[in-house]
């Protein structure tokens, strides 16, 4: 198991590491768009593209936000439960966690190849669209491994092969 997580650690890692260039450039795209509305117009298509690298920064930061515990949880009370009850109550949020993110990130697959047969782009600046769709859905099938990692994490409790929490 451990190689496994070490595996999904790396890729999720990597993912962040795309999710933080893309903040990078939004911060770049909206100071270039300050200097020059302050001196001359503002930057054409500022606008979208830092909503299409909100997306990427959103979608490839939370895998690694979740395989680091990141996130914030209430679980006021899943902690009074017995160390099995809250390994059952993990077993059930990851497993649906894993269904629902998996669906979405195969919807945006599906839906980004449309995109691309249909040759979608940005109204100012042409952009296509379908390279946004799979990294986003990218990022979201890293979410639904480390929710499966969750879930087999659980599963290991239960049976006894794995020190609880």
């Amino acid at each position: 198991m451990s190689r496994l997580e070490k595996f999904i650690f790396a890729m999720t890692r990597k993912t962040s590491q795309v999710a933080q260039a893309a903040l990078v450039l939004v911060m770049l795209v909206i100071v270039a768009n300050i200097i020059m509305r302050s001196w001359w117009k503002p930057l054409p298509g500022s606008y979208e593209l830092v909503e299409l690298l909100g997306a990427v920064i959103l979608s490839m930061g939370a895998a690694y936000c979740a395989m680091t515990r990141g996130h914030v949880t209430v679980s006021l009370l899943v902690d009074k439960l017995p160390k099995t009850g809250q390994a059952i109550v993990d077993l059930f949020t990851s497993l649906v966690s894993f269904i629902f993110i998996s669906a979405i990130g195969w919807g945006l697959i599906k839906y980004g190849t449309m995109v691309s047969k249909r040759s979608l782009e940005t109204s100012t600046l042409g952009i296509p669209l379908y390279p946004f769709y799979y990294l986003v859905a990218i990022g979201l099938m890293m979410l639904a491994l480390t929710a499966l990692l969750e879930l087999l994490k659980s599963v290991l409790i239960l049976i006894g092969k794995r020190n609880i929490k």
